[in-house]
């Protein structure tokens, strides 16, 4: 068995094909259309009926709403699994999945969203 052998046919048929891989920061591949990146809140849409936080099966949205008619909207990006079901359960499209995927940060409290607002 010789290895030059069967590997320079193999080397030969990659010849012509562009590369598998790219020089990842520098050059950065297109997104698909239907990608699921973080969460993206605007809270001018939201009624704080909590839906999103009853289908969110990693518990990363927090709904809470206050006496004086305030509501609080919380979301934990590291613990969400971009699985969109916060946004298909949203009946007011406050709740869109995003584009951001380098989500990397050594601080906690990069990771978490506060919003509150009146209703």
């Amino acid at each position: 068995m010789s290895l030059p052998g069967k590997l320079v046919p193999e080397a030969l048929k990659t010849l012509g094909k562009d590369r598998a891989t790219v020089s990842y920061p520098k050059n950065k591949r297109t997104l698909p259309e239907r990608f699921r990146g973080a969460v993206e809140f605007d809270p001018d849409p939201c009624t704080g009926c909590g839906m999103c936080e009853r289908h969110c099966a990693a518990d990363a949205i927090t709904v809470t709403s206050g006496p004086d008619g305030t509501v609080s909207w919380e979301y934990d990006v590291a613990r969400c699994m971009f699985c969109g079901q916060c946004e298909e359960s949203c009946p007011t499209d406050a709740i869109v999945m995003g584009q951001e995927f380098e989500l990397a940060d050594s601080d906690r409290e990069s990771f978490e969203e506060r919003y509150t607002f009146e209703r």
